[in-house]
């Protein structure tokens, strides 16, 4: 099958850009991958300069250009050129970025390999807090404000867009975020109890609470749960 018949078909059942909901928003089709290639590869480009290199029409374009806008991948830029027209250029976002851009996974492992040779237990300790922290900071000013529920909420939302599957309960006695597969399998493959570590510390300060994991799946249970030591203790 070509590549505009892909397009063509998909235009036909597309979600108007306008209602695209948080269901579809990372389900990246086929066709998408091919404009958020071209845009990671040329850094910016035009619906012209899109049309010649997909060989498709303008209105296929601007479906697909819509659609991506629309759920946060690319971005629209104005230029003006002379004392013609304004002209629009598209470019990725910076969760355009992630979605296709290269992992530092390997340069992540070395890192932590190199923080757990370190022959002082206290500063190897302090590393880990200080690292756990600042990705908390990062993850808790993307986070809504609210109660404690509230809040296991929305990270658990935002975990979720980040292909980290999660979810949140907040029907009975104590809030818990729970965590359907692990956010560092990598480094959970050669030292478990650290990255069970830094996930704790990291949703403690995304949250503004210190949580504590109450279910692990090192230990045979069939997901990770985190709930806030506050709560329990008031049980």
């Amino acid at each position: 099958m070509s590549f505009k018949v892909i397009v063509d078909l998909e235009i036909e059942i597309a979600t108007p850009p306008n209602r695209v909901d948080s269901s579809v928003s990372h389900a990246i089709r086929p066709v998408d991958q091919w404009v958020l290639e071209l845009l990671r590869r040329e850094e910016a480009l035009t619906v012209s300069d899109l049309v010649e290199r997909l060989e498709v029409t303008p209105t296929a374009v601007r479906i697909r250009l819509e659609r991506l806008e629309g759920i946060g991948l690319v971005e629209r830029r104005k230029y003006s050129h002379g004392r013609g027209r304004p002209v629009f250029q598209y470019l990725l976002s910076p969760l355009g970025w992630r979605q296709v851009g290269v992992t530092y996974t390997d340069l992540a492992m070395a890192l932590w390999q190199e923080m757990e040779e370190l022959p002082d237990p206290a500063v190897r300790e302090q590393m880990i807090t200080r690292v756990s922290q600042r990705m908390g900071r990062t993850y808790g000013r993307m986070i809504a404000d609210g109660t404690i529920a509230e809040r296991m909420k929305s990270m658990a939302s935002l975990l979720s867009e980040r292909k980290i599957p999660c979810d949140s309960d907040s029907t009975h006695a104590l809030p818990v975020l729970t965590v359907l597969a692990c956010p560092f399998p990598d480094l959970a493959a050669i030292d478990r109890r650290s990255a069970c570590d830094l996930e704790t510390k990291m949703l403690s300060e995304a949250l503004g609470e210190q949580v504590e994991l109450s279910c692990c799946r090192l230990d045979g249970h069939g997901t990770c749960q985190f709930r806030p030591i506050s709560a329990i203790q008031q049980v």
